[in-house]
């Protein structure tokens, strides 16, 4: 079971938190796994359209979320601590600022919703083969 080792309050609403999945793998050797997830709420002030509001409901519910993990492999014990630290640390210095900016919320969730009407309409990449 995955443990929160973080939790970043943004001035812009949002809440980022990082949950650690590191498990062993093999000898003295681990995978350092960080999931990054942040709960993004539905607000009418997201959209121009109160459709694309009701749409984004029916996809998403109440809020949608960002997931990210970010691993490395090969980690002895003694550096497990110090690779987390530094797989969280490489995500707030290069990522978080995206995070905080007062309209992210609204550009992720306009984003998410154009990319679930893209998956809507792609045809199946699924041929039948047939063997004469």
């Amino acid at each position: 079971m995955a443990k929160m080792i973080r939790e970043i309050s943004l001035e812009n609403g949002l809440v980022v938190r990082f949950f650690d999945h590191t498990r062993h793998y093999y000898g003295d050797f681990h995978l350092v796994k960080i999931e990054i997830a942040c709960e993004i709420p539905l607000s009418g002030d997201y959209f121009d359209e109160q459709s694309d509001l009701e749409e984004a409901r029916i996809r998403f519910g109440e809020s949608a979320f960002y997931r990210r993990s970010v691993e490395r492999m090969g980690i002895p014990t003694t550096a497990i601590s110090t690779v987390t630290e530094q797989l969280v640390d490489n995500f707030v210095s290069h990522s978080l600022p995206y995070f905080a900016v007062p309209g992210f919320p609204g550009r992720f969730l306009k984003t998410e919703l154009v990319r679930g009407r893209k998956k809507q309409v792609l045809p199946s990449r699924v041929t039948a083969y047939h063997h004469d």
